[in-house]
């Protein structure tokens, strides 16, 4: 990781807590994967509003 690597942060209607896994919809899916450029694997940082900042990795993508 770059040392001006800057974590990405999305804002996920969903409940967040340990374990629990994210289905990211169409335009979610288009901009982490073609506006920031992530693929599986990479951290961004989700949150709702209601349960704080969640640290998750993308487990896969597809078109």
């Amino acid at each position: 990781m770059r040392a001006n690597y800057k974590m990405q942060r999305l804002f996920v209607p969903d409940d967040l807590g340990p374990g629990l896994e994210f289905d990211a919809g169409q335009q979610q899916s288009h901009y982490l994967a073609h506006v920031l450029r992530l693929g599986e694997g990479a951290e961004v940082l989700l949150f709702n509003g209601r349960d704080g900042e969640w640290s998750a990795a993308i487990a896969a993508r597809s078109k």
